[in-house]
């Protein structure tokens, strides 16, 4: 019997709930947690943050957990991002860094935005051009600018749609294929005393590392 408990603390930072979790995260926290995060988002919560940094140790049941919240919330247009950089969650979450956004510390995710990005490539804009148009011709430029600007957005729009459905497809096919292979081992481990006393014949192949 696990004698360590996972501690939970909750906070409402602006329109972001984070939850800040500590201790060991087992299997059988699962339903607490996915309970909590699951009331948060029928709430309307649509920005979710789950710092893991102070989880000591995490078992392969939990990962399917986030890769649920992370359909749900995605599904309702929302975010979920996660906070972690220690070696236990960065191990367990190695094989789906693809699909979570994952951050070092709260920092970061605070950095994250998209003047910060701009600052980054060190893109500088400036008032002061040296041109000057007349009245009419800035006004052509100005409706030219926003069409433009319009059908950028348009092709975007749809091409995130696009990639968020794909992604919605990888995840489900993803944690599909995890809760299988945990299945198979489940079962592998039920028959192994039949095999052992030459009853049973294993014809079930081993799981690719």
């Amino acid at each position: 019997m696990r004698s360590e408990a996972l501690d939970i603390t909750i906070e409402s930072r602006g329109n972001t709930i984070w939850l800040f979790l500590s201790g060991p995260f087992h299997s059988e926290q699962v339903p607490n947690i996915r309970e909590k995060i699951e009331g948060f988002i029928e709430d309307g919560h649509r920005a979710l943050v789950v710092d893991l940094e102070a989880v000591t140790e995490i078992n392969e049941g939990v990962v399917p957990l986030f890769l649920d919240m992370l359909n749900m919330v995605k599904g309702k247009g929302g975010d979920l991002r996660l906070v972690f950089s220690n070696e236990a969650v960065s191990t367990a979450f190695a094989r789906y860094r693809n699909l979570f956004a994952i951050f070092p510390n709260a920092r970061a995710v605070y950095s994250h935005g998209f003047w910060n990005n701009i600052r980054r490539r060190g893109i500088l804009l400036s008032r002061r051009t040296g041109v000057r148009l007349s009245r009419p011709v800035a006004v052509f430029l100005l409706f030219v600018l926003c069409g433009w600007f319009f059908s950028l957005a348009l092709i975007i729009r749809i091409q995130n749609r696009l990639i968020r459905k794909q992604e919605e497809e990888i995840r489900t096919l993803i944690t599909w294929k995890h809760e299988n292979q945990i299945e198979i081992e489940r079962l592998r481990e039920r028959l192994r005393p039949l095999r052992q006393l030459g009853l049973l014949r294993d014809t079930i192949p081993e799981s690719p590392e």
